[in-house]
């Protein structure tokens, strides 16, 4: 997850004299058998989701083969039009993929959302999956989530070494080339997909340190290995990762606006602080802010929790508790908006809605209302019409940093509420007046405007 402090690093700068060369050599696929080692894939949604009441399957594959690492060329500035050297070639990696799809393959949008899993916690956590699993399912879309740095592969081994005894990282320069590969893999080998074979879309995405990551591939990488069609960056701050070893990222990186492919910036309320300073909307940039939403939520937490327990991964299981109740706002409505606006946009189709930033002074304190809720920013009907104050930190928590990112639920006063709301047929008439206005204007999808009214309806407000 984001690490704000890194916004303060500088930068080490490394030039060199050529632009890099798309890899030649293709990765092979080979499928892990459902019964290897503890018999299903770490952080997967096996006994987490009934993915088979919905109509899908999990498998998991090991994706090997030879990457490249590359030298940044020249002086990178903050307008992302940055240069690449391939540094080394042939570095052997064997890592794994999570594949969730729908088992009928005539069912099968083409899309797939490939994810760079996020290990700022020491283990892949599915992020953007954790909030979007529901619009895949709806929509028909498959999902692969690529293990591509060195501390998610090291920490599938000690967790499960007769599964992941062949899983081998040696260093996260290698990740640039691994996600590329693993795009490269989805497109050549239609098993991965039930047999589909394309025309495909391949979306990229990830979130905090995965986001940094996908910052320098959309700006250093995307242009010579051309792998995906487009790209969600989610919970960025204005920095960009390193793109080798033992180096620092630039401190303030925009992406680039001459990038053949879309790519949509989706930022919650704990984000924009670090991240103000390289707001964008291009015409093949689009940014979001998201008001009253933490950089991880409760509806992600619950999925994160139960993985974990499972898995024993994280404090041998236990669930992650924070001083005050987790922020619970409807991010997830926003990101599935953003996956529909994102695949359209991919496909030759109308870019996204824009939306007004979050309002803030001086780029630095968040503008607030009465009842401490942000001003500005995408506005979901569970935050126009508010039960409770929505807060982007939290503090202590039994994972160190983890509660710093997720965010606090502080219910209103019943006073507070009754005031607001006099009775339950007013508060359900504005929470449905304000569905519909985000439905208008792009930020929700039907179906999750009706599952929001429809807990309206069921609330017991006031």
């Amino acid at each position: 997850m984001l690490v704000l402090l890194t916004v303060l690093l500088a930068s080490v700068l490394i030039t060199g004299t050529a632009p890099a060369a798309p890899s030649a050599a293709a990765p092979t696929v080979t499928a892990v058998p459902a019964n290897a080692g503890r018999g299903w894939p770490v952080s997967g949604a096996q006994g987490v989701l009934d993915l088979a009441a919905r109509g899908y399957v999990e498998e998991e594959y090991l994706l090997s083969g030879q990457a490249d690492t590359f030298d940044q060329v020249g002086l990178w500035t903050e307008d992302g039009r940055w240069t690449t050297r391939v540094a080394t070639t042939g570095n052997p990696y064997t890592t794994r993929m999570v594949v969730v799809r729908p088992r009928d393959a005539a069912r099968f949008t083409g899309t797939v959302v490939v994810e760079w899993l996020n290990v700022s916690f020491g283990v892949d956590i599915p992020v953007d999956f954790s909030q979007s699993y529901e619009h895949f399912i709806r929509e028909g879309h498959a999902y692969v989530g690529v293990t591509t740095q060195k501390a998610g592969a090291d920490k599938l081994k000690s967790l499960d070494p007769g599964r992941y005894g062949a899983v081998n990282i040696s260093g996260d320069a290698l990740s640039y080339d691994i996600f590329a590969q693993a795009a490269q893999a989805v497109r050549a080998n239609p098993q991965l997909l039930g047999g589909r074979t394309g025309p495909l879309t391949v979306l990229g995405t990830g979130h905090s340190q995965s986001a940094l990551r996908l910052t320098t591939y959309a700006n250093a990488i995307q242009p010579v290995r051309r792998s995906h069609d487009g790209f969600l960056i989610h919970g960025r701050a204005a920095l960009a990762a390193p793109i080798g070893d033992g180096v620092l990222g630039p401190l303030s990186a925009r992406i680039r606006t001459d990038l053949g492919v879309p790519v949509f910036v989706l930022q919650s309320e704990t984000d924009v602080v670090a991240s103000a300073s390289v707001r964008q909307d291009t015409a093949r940039v689009r940014t979001w802010e998201v008001a009253g939403t933490a950089h991880a939520d409760q509806y992600g937490l619950n999925l994160y929790n139960a993985a974990n327990a499972r898995d024993r991964s994280i404090n041998d299981g236990a669930p992650t508790t924070c001083d005050k109740p987790v922020n619970s706002m409807t991010f997830r409505y926003a990101e599935n908006a953003a996956f529909r606006h994102l695949d359209r946009w991919a496909r030759g189709g109308a870019a996204p809605p824009t939306a007004a930033p979050i309002s803030m002074l001086l780029n630095l304190i968040i503008l607030r209302d009465g009842d401490q809720n942000a001003l500005g920013g995408v506005r979901l009907p569970d935050f126009d019409v508010p039960v409770a104050s929505y807060a982007p930190n939290n503090s202590g928590g039994n994972v160190p940093g983890a509660c710093l990112l997720l965010g606090t639920t502080t219910p209103l006063t019943p006073d507070r509420i009754r005031q607001l709301y006099p009775d339950h047929a007013t508060y359900v008439a504005k929470f449905t007046a304000a569905a519909d206005r985000a439905l208008r204007a792009g930020y929700l999808l039907p179906p999750d405007r009706d599952e929001a009214v429809a807990r309206a309806q069921a609330a017991p407000v006031p």
